[in-house]
C-alpha cells in the first residue's frame, strides 16, 4: 500500500496556515515583516522584534519575554492539567494515543500560544487568516485531530499565561493576550 500523500493533500497542507496578521494591511510593513519572518521560522519573537512591535502596540515588552521564556513550563503544566483531568487520554484508546499524537497536540499548543503573544506584541487578536482557516480546518478533519483535547489544552495555556500578567498592572496586555487566546478556542472549538 502506497502512504505517499496525494497532491491534493500537499497542496492542502501548504494552505494550512493558521496565521493571517502578517497580512493585515493596517499593521506597519516593518511589522508585517517581522511578524511573516517569525511565523514563516515557526519561532518566538526576538527581543529587538517584541521591542519594535511593542513600541505601536504599548504592551510590556519585558512581560512578553518573561511570557515566551516560561512558554515550554507553561505547556507542560497545561498538558499535566489535561491529563488530570482525561486520565486515559494518553493511553490505549485515548484521543491521545500513541505518543506522536499526543507530541503533535503539544506542539500545536506552542504553535497557537506563539501566535497569540505575535497578536499581543502587535496589539491586534484577530490573528488568523481565513483560507488558511479553512485548510487547518479540512486538514484536521482528514487526520482526525481531537480537536477537544487540542482546545482544553489550550484553554489551560491560556489560563497557565495570565499567571505572567498577575503581579502587575497591564490590564490592557492581559486584554489582548486573552483576546488572541479566545480567537483561536472560538476558531478551534468551531471545527467540530
Amino acid at each position: 500500500m502506497d502512504n505517499t500523500p496525494s497532491p491534493e493533500f500537499k497542496e492542502l497542507v501548504r494552505q494550512a496556515e493558521l496565521f493571517g496578521l502578517d497580512k493585515n494591511t493596517q499593521l506597519q510593513e516593518a511589522h508585517r515583516k517581522i511578524l511573516a519572518t517569525a511565523n514563516r521560522d515557526k519561532r518566538l519573537l526576538n527581543t529587538k522584534e517584541i521591542n519594535t512591535l511593542c513600541e505601536k502596540s504599548h504592551c510590556d515588552p519585558d512581560k512578553l519575554e518573561e511570557l515566551q521564556k516560561r512558554l515550554p513550563q507553561l505547556i507542560n503544566k497545561a498538558k499535566e492539567a489535561l491529563i488530570r483531568k482525561i486520565p486515559d487520554i494518553t493511553k490505549p484508546g485515548g484521543s491521545l494515543y500513541p505518543k506522536e499524537r499526543a507530541e503533535a497536540c503539544w506542539r500545536d499548543c506552542f504553535h497557537l500560544a506563539r501566535i497569540c503573544i505575535y497578536g499581543t506584541a502587535a496589539g491586534n487578536t484577530n490573528i488568523t487568516d481565513k483560507q488558511g482557516l479553512q485548510a487547518v480546518q479540512e486538514l484536521y478533519k482528514i487526520l482526525k485531530v481531537p480537536i477537544d483535547a487540542l482546545t482544553l489544552c489550550l484553554k489551560e495555556l491560556q489560563e497557565n499565561c495570565k499567571e505572567i500578567y498577575s503581579d502587575c498592572n497591564e490590564d490592557a496586555d492581559l486584554k489582548l493576550l486573552d483576546g488572541c487566546f479566545n480567537h483561536l478556542v472560538e476558531k478551534m472549538e468551531s471545527i467540530k
